[in-house]
């Protein structure tokens, strides 16, 4: 009898949590897509990508006539695209999210939020909230792209053929947001006022920025060397470097799956991170908090 009481209280509290988790994702979505500004700024840079692609395709096309069909490397073009667009997704996903996180701060809603919602629920709610948000603008730019490309013809002079990449480095897409808006949460938590958002997430920026550079320009002239071999494994660099290592045929398939394994198991703690994190500073007012001293619950400090 006890036993299925707690069985009872467990699926309970599991389904609480998933009511919880999915009213904050409704929120994040609708105050999103009712910002005027967001859906202007989407629209109008769909039209420049759809544009920029239908006049790139159309010189493609005008200046290759008379040639046969040329192919690229279907893989290397997918983790160009990939890359790129994690890092501009990451950049202005972190920043709606952090800056989110520290507005709720400063004006005392995330007092209110806490006293109805648990803390795992708003973190997961905020984070698949604005990572549908970014994933829907994604689709709508990347596809404005493809179409103006295929409008002007651009697709008859290329020879490509997708296979699992664009599985793959959709999966290296989700993995990679999974992980640097948890890291960004976690720093934004340590602030309560915007003037110190920029200095506390800046380290992670520059991070990605230097990964960037290592993915796309090192890597492929370094292609053999082991330490970066190892460093595509690490969940922090996986991301960015294993796509490229698959676009450029440098690796076997189960490097690939044990990555992203790795990847998937660091989830999970980076969750419960930037949770212990965000729980134990929500109610701190003030100047930034080191990470040490914010791992210690308020009261204990």
């Amino acid at each position: 009898m006890s036993t299925q009481i707690l069985d009872t209280g467990s699926v309970s509290k599991s389904r609480q949590a998933l009511r919880e988790t999915l009213l904050v994702i409704r929120r994040e979505i609708l105050t999103r897509t009712s910002n005027r500004t967001i859906l202007l700024t989407t629209g109008l840079l769909a039209l420049g990508v759809g544009a920029a692609a239908g006049v790139g395709g159309w010189f493609l096309a005008n200046s290759a006539q008379g040639l046969e069909a040329f192919s690229l490397n279907p893989r290397m073009l997918f983790a160009t695209a990939m890359i790129c667009a994690l890092l501009t997704s990451l950049v202005y996903s972190s920043q709606s999210l952090t800056a989110g996180v520290v507005e709720e701060k400063s004006s005392r809603v995330v007092e209110i939020l806490l006293t109805k919602i648990g803390i795992g629920p708003l973190l997961a709610g905020k984070l698949l909230g604005i990572g549908l948000v970014t994933l829907a603008q994604l689709l709508v730019i990347g596809g404005t792209g493809v179409l103006g490309f295929a409008v002007a013809d651009g697709f008859s002079l290329l020879d490509i053929q997708v296979g699992p990449s664009l599985l793959w480095f959709m999966v290296w897409f989700l993995l990679g947001y999974a992980v640097f808006a948890l890291l960004n949460t976690a720093l934004a938590a340590t602030v309560a006022r915007q003037e110190d958002l920029a200095s506390a997430v800046m380290p992670l920026s520059v991070l990605q920025m230097v990964l960037l550079v290592v993915s796309l320009y090192v890597l492929p002239t370094h292609l053999d060397n082991p330490w970066l071999h190892a460093l595509s494994f690490v969940p922090l660099f996986s991301s960015y470097l294993m796509p490229i290592r698959f676009g450029l045929d440098g690796l076997e398939m189960w490097h690939m799956a044990a990555a992203a394994g790795l990847s998937a198991v660091a989830i999970p703690a980076l969750f419960w991170v930037a949770a212990r994190l965000y729980r134990n500073n929500a109610l701190r007012t003030g100047s930034r908090v080191s990470l040490r001293a914010s791992l210690t619950p308020d009261d204990q400090n």
